[in-house]
């Protein structure tokens, strides 16, 4: 049922070719749709061109088709005391061939109807719905598409689009040809027209009970496209499936990548910054062990002879161990001149200032004395000087 449903889907037609009481060709499409396990009519349509008819089936997204051929290429008659479909057709007409002929049979207890058909009109048929992209599952002769709703009818008369069929204890006892007389009837709860019960009957014996009256090849043939066309997009469908798992998995991956990128790219930067800060930290590290090592002793023992030794004519204003070079400026490092002292102030007389330099320089524990400036005041009675003493 599953399988039925996935080559047919819920949807089920049938189309008869006929003809009107002028003479003319006409063309009933029925429709039914299966809806909560029942089948009710979805369109039933009459059309006088073949272009009007496929186009209304591809507006409805009629795919397959049963198709009936009732109209006056189709040749029937009754046929008594044969059983088999070869005898009924030589029985019936013995002067035609039955290689080039279709033809459709319904037995009853009393005798055999028998409808026929030139093949190169069927197959040509075939091929016209082809092109218009429709299939045609099977095909019917005739009125006998009837006989399978014979057993749902009492005793009766039942019109068809241009016959009249008479049943009698639900078997099909004579069909008159050219009798048209539009009825409706309601048949196993489905109301139907007279121009539509033979549809009825075909769509019946085809979907539901599964009897094929002619070559199954069409069949065939439509149920390798339909599945190939459903395989197609099966695979297609499990195919974007795969591509969308992996684009989510992809994509979930590269997420947490990018998060443990910006992550690693943070631990790289504030190890860098760390080990900068570290660099700096051993720097003043270094300049700090290097102050702590510098015996405050020794400094204090310099200076002080340095204060002893100066004549009465020199003012000291200024003496400083290892000064700052330059000026000291915001998030940049310090440097200072290592191992100087720089000694600045007065001077009323130059004799008394070179022998107090002489006289430091003299000093174990110094290594030179550099004047880096001596100049003389606005009232020329004094000299600023400044000098470094570097200590060995």
């Amino acid at each position: 049922m599953i399988k039925d449903q996935l080559i047919y889907g819920k949807s089920f037609c049938a189309v008869e070719h006929s003809y009107t009481n002028e003479g003319k060709e006409v063309y009933y499409c029925l429709q039914l749709k299966k809806q909560k396990k029942e089948l009710q009519v979805a369109s039933s349509d009459q059309f006088d061109d073949f272009e009007a008819l496929t186009a209304h089936l591809k507006s409805i997204g009629q795919q397959h088709v049963v198709l009936i051929v009732n109209n006056n290429q189709v040749l029937s008659k009754e046929v008594t005391g044969v059983n088999d479909n070869l005898n009924a057709f030589q029985n019936a007409f013995p002067t035609l061939s039955a290689t080039n002929f279709y033809s459709h049979t319904h037995s009853t207890s009393e005798k055999l109807f028998i409808a026929i058909v030139r093949k190169e009109i069927i197959d040509n048929l075939v091929n016209t719905y082809a092109k218009a992209s429709i299939a045609v599952v099977d095909f019917s002769l005739g009125n006998l598409a009837l006989g399978t709703l014979s057993e749902m009818l009492d005793d009766t008369e039942i019109y068809t689009s241009n016959a009249l069929v008479v049943i009698t204890n639900q078997q099909l006892t004579s069909i008159k040809s050219k009798q048209f007389q539009l009825e409706e009837y309601t048949i196993n709860g489905i109301g139907i027209s007279s121009n539509y019960i033979l549809q009825l009957g075909a769509i019946v014996a085809f979907y539901l009970q599964k009897n094929v009256h002619h070559d199954s090849e069409n069949l065939e043939e439509f149920k390798q496209k339909r599945i190939f066309n459903l395989g197609y997009k099966v695979a297609l469908v499990i195919i974007f499936f795969g591509l969308l798992v992996n684009f989510m998995v992809f994509n979930s991956y590269y997420g947490k990548v990018n998060s443990l990128n910006q992550e690693l790219s943070i631990h790289r930067d504030a190890k860098n910054r760390l080990k900068a800060l570290s660099v700096t930290v051993q720097k003043k590290k270094k300049l700090l062990s290097e102050l702590e090592n510098s015996s405050a002793f020794s400094v204090a023992k310099y200076i002080d002879q340095i204060l002893t030794d100066i004549p009465k004519t020199i003012v000291l204003k200024e003496a400083a161990y290892q000064p700052v070079i330059g000026n000291l400026k915001k998030g940049k490092e310090a440097r200072f001149s290592n191992h100087q002292i720089v000694v600045k102030g007065v001077l009323n007389n130059n004799i008394d200032f070179s022998n107090w330099i002489d006289e430091i320089e003299r000093k174990d524990w110094v290594q030179k004395v550099s004047e880096l400036s001596i100049a003389k005041d606005r009232r020329k009675t004094k000299s600023n000087f400044h000098i470094v003493i570097t200590i060995k």
